[in-house]
């Protein structure tokens, strides 16, 4: 008897795959159930403008086994904090965006800004612990990871995301063995950091330590603490610290960045450049070391190294600007402004719209007497903040000495307009007038900056050539 092959189409087996598929999330979502199944009573708030985010996250806990009794759903942060204040402890995990709560809203406030606010009001009532924040976003970069873990977000979730995905994050958010420690430690590090903020640094060693006591070598909270010795000037206090935090955890880059930073404030550049080059070994696109090693190669004079590094920086990301601002004081500690210009003018290519690039810019080419470019770049900057009084009166400085009198007297007044109880606007107004042989109405406008503030007085003295106008006039004025 001849034995028929069975054929297998390719159709069928896809079908087969695709059963088996959905057999297998069948079983992940009935696992994760019961690992959730203690977390049922928790109260949970969605904040979120976009409804089918609200409804998707709705659905996933729904199906996790979560009841509508204890999901809230919300589009403004405004519900969250008026339920803190009206009850505390009525909320145990908020899941929101972690940039802005809502994208239809003309409001810009976001869910880190949230986070810190629940956890200020939490502090103002004596309560160390915090309110658990699951942040989603559809993705996530490394600098906001690090800022919201500071500031006490519990995780962090990439979205859309399936229920397993979201109920392994809450499986970790609650976990009674490690969560309890992490979220008393985080606790402790918010109230720290907001005594350190403000200045009070032994009141924010006593937080740090009291959190030492929960986790003796916890490198998040020594990092803190050699922080603020840091910030304090205990230089010798701070770099044992840092150096202990090496010894628990070999490969933790703030601990480099700090010892980097505490060897530059003793003038150790040696050291000081071993450590910020351990932070590249471990953090190949780190910007801001690039930057550090730079101006450490500046300070010594060695400028093509500096330069080198400067490079680095930019071609890594050429959003960071401090890069292009070190590369552009390398020239000019070179005696070299033009090239120190072409710096500025890229950096104001990448960021058209930051108004103190112009500023700084402008400042530059005052300094060097590059009057035109200095014009320029400060009626851009005007062009984009009409308000910003500072670039009208370097504007009118640059137009001054260019001899452009005319020009410089109407700025100020347009300035004026903004502020007319500035006293220095009127001060330079007045100069532009004497340049401008508009002599007695000089004197009139220096009077009124006089009677604005009595200390100009004697800055005039000491002009040698403006204050003529004291000898021509002396009737005139009222000193």
């Amino acid at each position: 008897m001849e034995t028929q092959t069975k054929v297998y189409r390719p159709s069928a087996i896809n079908s087969q795959i695709e059963v088996q598929n959905i057999l297998d999330d069948q079983q992940q979502l009935e696992q994760t159930c019961k690992k959730v199944s203690h977390l049922l009573n928790k109260n949970i708030y969605i904040i979120s403008g976009d409804f089918d985010v609200r409804y998707e996250i709705n659905a996933h806990l729904k199906a996790l086994g979560f009841r509508s009794q204890y999901i809230r759903m919300t589009h403004s942060s405004d519900e969250i904090i008026n339920k803190i204040k009206q009850n505390i402890g009525g909320i145990d995990l908020i899941i929101c965006h972690l940039k802005k709560l809502n994208k239809s809203s003309s409001s810009s406030q976001t869910g880190y800004h949230l986070l810190k606010i629940t956890n200020e009001m939490l502090l103002k009532v004596g309560i160390d612990e915090t309110i658990a924040f699951l942040f989603i976003e559809k993705y996530f970069e490394k600098n906001e990871i690090i800022s919201a873990t500071k500031a006490g977000a519990s995780q962090f979730l990439v979205f859309p995301a399936n229920p397993i995905s979201l109920g392994n994050k809450l499986v970790e958010i609650f976990r009674k063995d490690e969560s309890s420690i992490s979220q008393e430690i985080t606790g402790l590090i918010f109230k720290a950091n907001k005594f350190r903020s403000q200045g009070l640094f032994e009141k924010a060693i006593e937080v740090y330590n009291k959190a030492l006591k929960v986790s003796s070598e916890n490198i998040e909270v020594l990092t803190e603490k050699a922080n603020t010795f840091l910030e304090m000037g205990n230089i010798d206090m701070a770099i044992r610290l840092y150096k202990r935090v090496i010894e628990i955890e070999e490969r933790f880059p703030r601990a480099y960045e700090g010892l980097g930073k505490a060897y530059e404030q003793v003038d150790d550049m040696k050291e000081a450049k071993k450590n910020y080059l351990k932070v590249m070994e471990l953090e190949p696109h780190n910007v801001r070391a690039c930057f550090n090693i730079g101006v450490l190669h500046q300070k010594e004079g060695s400028y093509e190294n500096a330069k080198t590094y400067f490079d680095i920086g930019i071609k890594i990301n050429n959003k960071f600007t401090k890069n292009y601002l070190g590369l552009a004081e390398n020239y000019e500690a070179q005696e070299k402004p033009e090239e120190a210009l072409k710096v500025y003018k890229r950096a104001i290519k990448i960021h058209p719209k930051q108004t103190s690039l112009y500023l700084m810019t402008g400042n530059f080419c005052l300094k060097h007497n590059l009057l035109h470019q200095a014009e320029e770049m400060f009626s851009k900057a005007i062009d984009m903040d009409e308000k910003h009084i500072h670039l009208y009166n370097r504007l009118g400085i640059a137009l001054r000495k260019q001899s452009k009198y005319k020009e410089a007297i109407e700025n100020y007044d347009k300035a004026l307009k903004v502020t007319p109880d500035n006293a220095t606007l009127y001060y330079n107004q007045s100069k532009a007038l004497f340049y401008n042989r508009e002599e007695i109405k000089a004197v009139d406008i220096l009077n009124k900056a006089f009677d604005l503030d009595h200390d100009l007085i004697a800055k005039f003295k000491k002009e040698t050539y403006f204050s003529k106008l004291r000898t021509r006039y002396p009737a005139n004025f009222k000193f």
